[in-house]
């Protein structure tokens, strides 16, 4: 299926949180065509090792990153939110070193990599807006890596869930405060290096210490600084806007 991407729609957001995107630049981002495709939880939308023409853009849905070993041991390197292009560094590579699976039903669209790059070419703030999102994304997973070697398990939990409802927040797909996490306890425990059952306590003391209310996959945060707190938390690391201050 080919259609309009639109330039409010698909990426746009993204971009715009990290780049001072001109008018033109917007237009441009308009005239783009896409595929889309719908994919059901737990499908691949990349295989590590395979080669890609496209890059892809997460129209609505979420997915994670994931690294296996030989033996059969998964680990979830990042979660991948509405907006997100999924593949950034295929401008330099024309693989991936890891899956990407769907972690409920989403849609995605599809943008020939040739096209693409030709825009980057053409229209520098949205390349520059590119090598943004590049760096958060580094410094996301800088964050990952201090979170899964250096906390205790309540603390990692909670700093995924504050990240989570965070990131959610700068892209207006919530609140902040009320968010759906689209995971399962085992999910969040391949994401920070613990057992589901380590996972479940944790969510629960975070609960008997009346920092969040918790139901199935819906969570309230009914105390953000002492959530913030229980997380080590803050949001400075998600955008890279101090580039234009």
């Amino acid at each position: 299926m080919i259609s309009e991407i639109d330039p409010r729609g698909l990426f746009a957001k993204n971009l715009l949180a990290h780049s001072q995107i001109q008018v033109f630049d917007d237009g441009a981002l308009g005239r783009l065509k896409a595929r889309t495709r719908t994919f059901d939880s737990g499908s691949y939308v990349f295989r590590e090792g395979l080669p890609i023409s496209e890059y892809a853009f997460v129209i609505s849905g979420y997915l994670f990153r994931q690294k296996q070993t030989s033996d059969g041991h998964r680990q979830i390197v990042s979660l991948i939110i509405p907006g997100d292009i999924v593949n950034p560094e295929n401008r330099f590579v024309n693989n991936l070193d890891h899956n990407v699976v769907c972690a409920e039903k989403s849609s995605i669209g599809y943008v020939q990599k040739s096209e693409f790059d030709s825009l980057m070419d053409s229209h520098s703030y949205i390349r520059l807006a590119l090598d943004l999102i590049t760096t958060a994304e580094s410094r996301q997973l800088r964050e990952w890596l201090l979170n899964i070697g250096g906390r205790s398990a309540r603390t990692r939990v909670a700093h995924f869930l504050n990240e989570f409802a965070a990131r959610t927040r700068l892209r207006g797909l919530n609140d902040g405060l009320r968010f759906y996490l689209p995971i399962s306890q085992e999910q969040i425990g391949d994401a920070v290096g613990i057992t589901p059952v380590h996972v479940n306590r944790a969510i629960r003391s975070l609960v008997e210490s009346e920092l969040i209310n918790h139901k199935n996959r819906e969570y309230k945060i009914v105390n953000l600084d002492g959530f913030r707190q229980a997380g080590q938390f803050s949001e400075q690391f998600l955008t890279v806007n101090d580039f234009f201050e």
